[in-house]
């Protein structure tokens, strides 16, 4: 295997200054999805399909598309021909076609363009060793022939229609695998016989066609090109990566820094083999440094659920930004930072001056996401997610000091069920072991405070308790209704017990909210046990949640 790959030779850049850029405003966008996505699906997009696909490009903001190649399809063709006729391009969206650097072809793709306001033919031809000798049998004079036929068929067949301003784009089709001065040597004469006018520049689209250089080539590759080319005030420098290797987000990103000024992708990185560089991934990290984009993925579960829809390719659970899993934690100790820093997450964002949450890359907010299913419950989760499920789902607010004990009797739950636990079956765990735990051996029935008729500080409470299957009434006077309480029921013969913890919350808002009490006993052998008392009126909530403690004393 050493003798089959070898290292591949560095671009050969001197003084490289890309390294030290930074990117500061947005590259231009041209979504490549309805040529270069839709050629690579198993099952091609059908003309509805196209339809809606181009109708979520739209909403998202693209202002260039490329809508296919009409000298090779039919129907890409027809599309090409639906958009213009039936007035579905935006006076502000530009549309483009491509076509091979062949002049019995470009009549037709010029033809298909014609009505449209503002439109790019885009042609291209293979520049490497490797392709223009051993796929085309071409040589470098033969191809720089038919690039100047080709230029001069497109201008000839665009004067026809003279309603329609049509702009050039020129890919040297494996960029990244020409040779540099042969590639610009190409891309200079391309600019030279368009000749573009006024404030027209060609767009030199420098493809890495097969993923074959690690990311810092590439940008090489494209600060050299520029250094080089003689037309650079009269270019647009595009990229177009493939993800051969996994790096095409990489490479677009430092290309950027290189010099680039237009990116052509496709959403979720849908094109051939690994795909193309997937263009929500490099807009939303651009998002995340504080740039205007002018893409909005503020849907992108809806952007999702299209695209999986059309396509019939669901992105993996750890796909960024969009994954089902992505802004969902496990571990306990990511939980509980999660879970602390989202109550006081205003006043981070003063602090820091920007979003600052532990494990959290962007507030999933900004991409339509909720935090609701953020943190997600295994056996590795800890106190603080488990908290926080209760919270966001219920709006119970748990005291510190119970949460270690839901923490264990969660994990032994997980363990057993080996898999992970809903929200359902967390909720249903925690009634069933604090608010109403069995076997009951004692239920309280009624239980009815009230002044004492002397002294209104006094309460007087009398409880109504089936114990062992035995009804009950006993009485007694505190001062407070929970004293009260207590005190009676200690009448019953009960074990001795001792009130080690009691705090009160609520669960909901306004009037539909409900008091929340929790409560911590001992017992005279020094176990411990926790009881939820929930109700609308606080009193009552608190005399469940001893009823439910006294309960697991007597297990």
């Amino acid at each position: 295997m050493q003798s089959k790959y070898k290292a591949v030779p560095p671009v050969g850049i001197e003084n490289r200054t890309w390294p030290d850029r930074q990117i500061t405003s947005s590259p231009r966008w041209c979504a490549v999805d309805l040529r270069d996505g839709n050629q690579a699906l198993p099952n091609p997009l059908t003309f509805e399909q196209k339809k809606e696909y181009w109708r979520l490009l739209l909403e998202i903001g693209y202002k260039e598309i490329e809508v296919g190649f009409p000298s090779a399809s039919k129907d890409d063709y027809e599309f090409t021909r639906w958009l213009i006729e039936a007035k579905q391009v935006p006076d502000d969206v530009v549309i483009s076609v491509l076509a091979p650097s062949r002049p019995d072809l470009i009549a037709k793709t010029v033809e298909s363009l014609r009505g449209a306001k503002r439109c790019v033919v885009h042609i291209y031809i293979a520049t490497s060793d490797l392709h223009r000798e051993h796929v085309l049998g071409k040589t470098r004079p033969e191809q720089i022939e038919m690039l100047r036929a080709s230029i001069a068929t497109i201008k000839s067949e665009a004067a026809k229609y003279p309603q329609t301003r049509y702009e050039l784009e020129f890919s040297p089709e494996e960029f990244t695998d020409t040779d540099m001065d042969y590639g610009v040597e190409v891309c200079d004469f391309v600019v030279d016989q368009w000749n573009p006018q006024g404030d027209e520049k060609v767009i030199l689209n420098l493809p890495a066609t097969v993923e074959r250089r690690p990311p810092n080539h590439y940008a090489d590759m494209i600060e050299l090109f520029c250094r080089k080319l003689k037309n650079r005030a009269r270019s647009v420098i595009s990229l177009h990566a493939h993800n051969d290797m996994g790096c095409a987000v990489a490479a677009t990103t430092l290309s950027l820094q290189a010099g680039g000024e237009r990116v052509e992708g496709t959403l979720f990185g849908h094109g051939e083999r690994t795909g193309n560089v997937d263009s929500i991934i490099v807009a939303l990290n651009l998002q995340y440094m504080g740039i205007d984009t002018g893409l909005n993925f503020s849907k992108l579960s809806h952007v999702n659920e299209v695209v999986t829809r059309l396509t019939g390719f669901t992105p993996h659970p750890r796909h960024p930004y969009v994954g089902d899993l992505v802004y969902s934690a496990f571990s306990g100790s990511h939980q509980d930072a999660i879970h602390k820093c989202l109550l006081k997450k205003d006043a981070m964002m003063e602090t820091f001056g920007q979003w600052k949450i532990p494990y959290l890359h962007i507030d999933p907010s900004d991409v339509g996401r909720n935090f609701e299913k953020m943190i997600r419950i295994n056996s590795q989760s800890g106190k603080g997610g488990i908290a926080h499920v209760i919270e966001s789902e219920h709006g119970i607010h748990l005291p510190r000091w119970m949460q270690n004990e839901l923490a264990s009797r969660v994990q032994v739950y997980a363990e057993a069920v080996a898999r992970e636990v809903s929200s359902k079956e967390l909720w249903q765990l925690f009634t069933e072991t604090y608010v109403n735990p069995s076997p009951s051996q004692l239920d309280l029935v009624n239980f009815w405070p009230y002044p004492d008729e002397k002294i209104p500080s006094i309460i007087q409470a009398k409880v109504e308790v089936s114990l062992h299957g035995k009804k009950q009434i006993v009485e007694a006077r505190e001062n407070g209704p929970v004293a009260a309480f207590v005190a009676a029921v200690k009448k019953l013969g009960l074990p001795e017990f001792t009130l080690e913890h009691y705090e009160e919350s609520k669960a909901g808002h306004g009037s539909q909210a409900e008091a929340v009490t929790f409560v911590q006993l001992k017992g005279p052998d020094g176990k411990l046990a926790i009881g939820v008392g929930i109700h609308a009126n606080i009193s009552q909530a608190a005399v469940k949640a001893i009823t439910a403690a006294i309960n697991k004393l007597l297990h």
